[in-house]
Formats: C-alpha cells, structure tokens, sequence
C-alpha cells in the first residue's frame, strides 16, 4: 500500500472516530435537556393542577355565597317587602350612546330601606 493510501484510511477512521465522539456527546446533550424540559414541564403541570384546584374551590364559594337562601340569611330582619301605595320615581335622562335612565338626584334611603326620590 501507498502511503497516501494509508493516510487516506487514517484520516479515515480518525473522521470516524471524532465524528463518533461528537456525536455521543450531542446525544448525552441531546438527553439532558429533554429531561430538564420533562422536569420543567412537570413542575408546571403541578402549578396548573393546583391552580385550577384553588378556582373551583373559589368557584364554589362563590356559588355558595349566591345561593338565595344564603342571601336571604344575610340580609334577613333589615329588608321588608316593597307596599303596594309606595312609589319611587326615577328621573329620564338621554345620552349620547342612546335612551338610558339615570338618576338626576342620589335617593335617600329611609329607616325602613324604601327608597325615596329627594326631589319629585
């Protein structure tokens, strides 16, 4: 064999092998950052999970707190049914989106909560 022949096959393996040896290194790479991801993916999916926990406690808190019988609890003794002689009056008013009704004067709330147009 020629020398330049067997330079050739050196250079050969020697491209062979460098080539091998990154190649593992990139896959070692490769298989750490995949499970950095799965980790971080992980963690996130636990953040998520809890999150979604806390809402549907709070959502059902608050369904709770709307439910009628709990609102008449709240305000049971303080309100009383409107009677038939009682008349509020509400001022019209127009504005430029359109007709909308709003109050020309605040009402002034009497001791038994009936509410009273200040200036008829």
């Amino acid at each position: 064999m020629s020398t330049k022949t067997r330079q050739k096959i050196y250079l050969l393996i020697v491209s062979m092998i460098a080539i091998t040896v990154i190649s593992a290194f990139a896959i070692v790479w490769m298989q750490q950052q995949i499970s950095r991801t799965a980790q971080n993916s992980k963690e996130q999916e636990a953040q998520l999970a809890e999150t979604v926990r806390k809402l549907r406690y709070l959502d059902q808190r608050i369904a709770t707190m709307h439910q009628p019988v709990v609102l008449q609890g709240k305000v049971a003794g303080v309100l009383r049914p409107s009677m038939d002689n009682q008349i509020v009056w509400v001022n019209e008013k127009n504005v430029e989106s359109g007709r909308a009704y709003v109050l020309s004067q605040p009402y002034e709330v009497s001791m038994d909560l009936a509410l009273l147009d200040v200036n008829p």
